[in-house]
């Protein structure tokens, strides 16, 4: 009778987590489908790009340029010097994320005093270069405030953005901080590197071990019928 009792419990048990563990898969798709919806009034917006940069192996001065985006993830950017920063984090197209990752509900949290959602997002493709990443979402108005992910082994990157209403509707970063740190020893990784290759980079090719930049975002321009042209062409 008490082995009886003990494997019922143990099932209960399992069948516990198994539910708990639908409930929060459950929860972080909703949760992360609403930060989609938030957007879904954008089809394409021209915005101007300020940056500093603080990095080991990379000291520049503040780079100018202006980014073009159109859904779900397409990125253009006109500018010389910005060939240094990664293309694909200068935007935050949710509607990517939702296609490339599931999502679940971790724990609620506080930043800078605020309550916002902590979630889980594993890559539905094994082959993804970045295979689970946390996010934090503000539920006042479903934007994506803070980022954690590892894009290399044993180098994390931290980003933190902050949003500003467009139109009256659309809450769009206005300031974007990320913070690159690592563990490895320095070693050149030409395989995996953060920034555009291009001859006159070279020097710049190891991916950055410890440092920081900072992008500051101007000007929107929303809808405003970009053509997919655009797109086509190699960045400046």
């Amino acid at each position: 009778m008490r082995t009886h009792n003990l494997l019922i419990c143990l099932a209960v048990f399992i069948l516990g987590g198994w539910q708990l563990a639908f409930a929060q898969a459950a929860r972080g798709e909703r949760i992360l489908a609403r930060c989609e919806e938030a957007y879904a009034g954008i089809e394409d917006y021209t915005v101007d790009l300020a940056a500093t940069i603080n990095m080991e192996r990379v000291q520049i001065p503040e780079m100018k340029a202006t980014l073009y985006f159109k859904r779900p993830d397409r990125i253009h950017v006109k500018s010389g010097n910005f060939a240094l920063l990664p293309r694909a984090g200068l935007a935050m197209p949710v509607t990517a994320l939702t296609a490339r990752y599931t999502a679940a509900f971790e724990a609620t949290d506080s930043i800078e005093g605020k309550e916002v959602y902590r979630l889980i997002l594993m890559a539905r493709n094994p082959q993804a270069p970045v295979q689970s990443m946390t996010i934090w979402v503000d539920p006042s108005n479903h934007t994506i405030v803070q980022t954690t992910s590892s894009p290399y082994r044993g180098r994390s990157v931290t980003v933190k953005i902050r949003h500003a209403l467009q139109e009256g509707r659309f809450w769009l970063p206005e300031r974007m901080t990320a913070v690159f740190t690592t563990t490895l020893p320095d070693t050149i990784d030409e395989a995996n590197d953060l920034f555009a290759a291009k001859p006159q980079l070279q020097e710049f090719r190891r991916p950055p071990r410890n440092g920081s930049m900072e992008i500051r975002y101007s000007n929107y321009r929303l809808n405003t019928g970009l053509s997919d042209e655009l797109f086509k062409t190699n960045p400046e």
